[in-house]
């Protein structure tokens, strides 16, 4: 499901586990032609393209799920790997040589057959550096990598490189290829569900610019009218899908509304089918619209991240006064249907421990000792909020009241759209703490992990970086035995936790409207989907 930055209070919306449901009688449509229609609603600035391979945010994936089919996915019903695109994915005995046979049969949604060179040269061109896509750091564990991506200084983009394809990546035949990776990574077959590494038909690989607006997938859905920056995006059923899990609808709608409570509105005045329950209305939803709502414990995890650039942070000290000085259960509280969080991950993943973190207890004495050992704090803290959301300049301003009653430093507060402060942040100009939140993309400890710990983690929001920690992420991704396995990313975890570069806060439980046309799917394994829903 990706990441949020910039946001808290914002439903992160996709992987989500079931706690209950609201009753079952009737109300309004929201798209009121009776048809197999679907509007959904993202609480988020409209996207700028599609491209799966350049996307790891919430609500490019919500839409990147209709129109890319992935390799394989976690089957709703059992919890357990279900091939999509993939007809087997085998490693050899040392897990770091993986074979891929896909379907015969799939095409693109232009008619072109999907084939293995498909996904060879997808991966090649998204691993390529100067490229600059927001995936490129989920190939850094085939062989061949650092060939593409050259060490450059930080914040600037790769130079293109003579050497333009992965060595760790083979094309055996038609519809089989081949991943060495540089190390054995026994959980690689998990990843293989994630949309950043849907294939992207020749044409389009050819120049992508071209096809920002114009995708063509390989999943359920494709456009259905010319789609512009800022519209409405409109999907209507492909036939030529041949994967499993086929959704009932046969159209789309994902209308993007920034602002959550207008979003929430526009549901309760009958003209959409689905939308999440901004944190502004979790006391209000269940009278707003009896029997159409469902709540669910998120597969997520939310953050205050630490500029690791910004000198003034360096002393780790720092990083934990900051932390204790926050009352996690009052924050929670305040952002609604929230608990503390004292860990990185997940409460539902293998591996999470509910006290984690050695840092995360509310104690103003000990934030204020912590403070004063390492000299203090310079200047103003400032805290960067999302004027897109909602909630987000009251949690600020939450966060900053106990920073400056509890640790007596100065507070400020700037507020910008959550693209501005995720551009900012990118290039390492972002002054300040800001909000951020994480779900996994396959049901791994390991994916709290890598992508926004290690060194070169496509997630890393605060661009930290610590060797002891690559290695032991290193030695966890190589141990073939699962238990294991965990017990080395919990090393990571606490190497991390150590560091602090990213303070944990809450972990939410997420509401959502839907129209009594539909049913959402539910599931503990996959959680909440309007994509997947049934119709009455």
């Amino acid at each position: 499901m990706r990441r949020l930055t910039g946001v808290v209070g914002v439903a992160l919306g996709l992987s989500l586990v079931l706690a209950s449901c609201g009753g079952k009688s009737g109300g309004d449509s929201g798209s009121g032609d009776g048809a197999k229609s679907v509007t959904i609603a993202i609480a988020a600035e409209p996207l700028e393209y599609i491209n799966p391979l350049n996307e790891n945010g919430s609500p490019g994936i919500q839409v990147a799920m209709a129109m890319f089919a992935p390799l394989v996915t976690t089957d709703p019903n059992s919890g357990k790997l279900l091939n999509v695109m993939a007809d087997s994915v085998t490693p050899d005995k040392t897990s770091q040589t993986w074979t891929i046979k896909l379907h015969p049969g799939n095409t693109f949604q232009n008619g072109q057959p999907l084939t293995a060179k498909d996904y060879v040269d997808s991966w090649n061109l998204t691993a390529q550096g100067s490229q600059a896509w927001k995936n490129n750091g989920f190939f850094s564990k085939i062989e061949g990598y650092e060939a593409l991506n050259p060490e450059t200084p930080e914040g600037a983009t790769p130079k293109p490189t003579s050497v333009k394809a992965l060595s760790g990546l083979k094309q055996v035949d038609d519809l089989t290829f081949t991943v060495k990776l540089k190390v054995p990574f026994s959980q690689f077959g998990l990843t293989l569900q994630y949309l950043g590494l849907a294939p992207l038909p020749e044409e389009i690989r050819k120049d992508p610019d071209a096809y920002k607006r114009k995708p063509i997938g390989n999943g359920p859905f494709k456009l259905a009218a010319d789609w512009n920056a800022g519209d409405d995006i409109k999907l209507a059923k492909w036939d030529g899908y041949k994967g499993p899990l086929v959704p009932e609808a046969s159209a789309i709608t994902y209308r993007f509304i920034p602002n959550a409570d207008t979003a929430y509105n526009e549901f309760l005045a009958g003209n959409l089918d689905f939308v999440d329950v901004p944190s502004t209305k979790v006391k209000t939803f269940k009278d707003d619209a009896p029997d159409k709502w469902v709540t669910s414990a998120s597969s997520g995890a939310n953050y205050l991240t630490i500029p690791a650039w910004d000198e003034r942070y360096k002393n780790p000290k720092i990083r934990h006064a900051i932390s204790m000085a926050i009352d996690r259960k009052a924050f929670a509280d305040l952002v609604g249907l929230s608990v503390p969080a004292k860990a990185l991950v997940s409460p539902d993943m293998d591996g999470y421990r509910a006290d984690a973190c050695k840092y995360c207890d509310f104690d103003v004495t000990k934030a204020k000792q912590l403070l004063a050992e390492a000299g203090g704090f310079s200047g103003p803290v400032n805290i960067n909020y999302s004027t897109t959301s909602a909630s987000g300049q009251v949690n600020a301003e939450a966060i900053g009241n106990m920073l400056r009653q509890n640790l007596g430093v100065e507070v400020k507060y700037t507020g910008k759209t959550g693209s501005e402060i995720t551009e900012l942040a990118d290039k390492r100009k972002l002054d300040g703490l800001r909000f951020s939140g994480w779900g996994h993309d396959y049901p791994s400890i390991e994916d709290y992990l890598t992508p926004m710990f290690k060194s070169n983690g496509d997630a890393n929001f605060a661009h930290y970086a610590n060797p002891a920690l690559d290695a032991v992420l290193a030695k966890g991704d190589a141990e073939p035995d699962p238990e294991k396995a965990i017990k080395l990313y919990q090393q990571a975890e606490d190497i991390a936790l150590a560091d602090m570069p990213l303070i944990p806060t809450f972990t939410k439980s997420n509401a959502s409207l839907h129209s009594d046309k539909i049913e959402p799917r539910v599931s503990k394994f996959v959680g909440v989907s309007a994509l997947w829903a049934t119709f009455k």
